[in-house]
């Protein structure tokens, strides 16, 4: 696994989450806005299970339990298109954009959690 890799996806997931989310609290509709940073962040959990695979293959196993770490990587995985889900079910509500914004946020921690079993537990 690749620390910078995971640490910049943790940043750019926080920093889209908030501006979402942000919009959000702005009572900005549902829109491209929103809908493009969910398929951004999902793009970025696509990568990171890639390269999750591909790692331990390689030789590069977390320190941490491997289970959890994966617990981590396919509830976030699951996260961006069950809010956009949502927020097209609710597309009319005034919440919508913001149930993207904090899911995206929510991903962003989890990356994090997810570094933090990869590279800084002791099994």
């Amino acid at each position: 696994m690749i620390s910078w890799l995971m640490l910049a996806q943790a940043a750019a997931l926080g920093i889209a989450g908030v501006v979402v989310a942000v919009a959000g609290l702005a009572r900005r509709p549902f829109g491209d806005l929103a809908l493009f940073a969910a398929i951004g962040a999902f793009a970025t959990l696509v990568v990171q299970v890639v390269a999750s695979i591909i790692a331990p293959i390689a030789g590069a196993g977390p320190t941490g339990d491997l289970l959890e770490y994966w617990t981590y990587l396919i509830s976030a995985f699951l996260i961006p298109p069950a809010a956009v889900l949502w927020a097209l079910v609710d597309k009319k509500g005034q919440w919508s954009t913001l149930i993207v914004g904090v899911g995206i946020l929510a991903c962003a921690v989890m990356v994090y959690r997810m570094h933090q079993i990869w590279f800084v537990q002791v099994a």
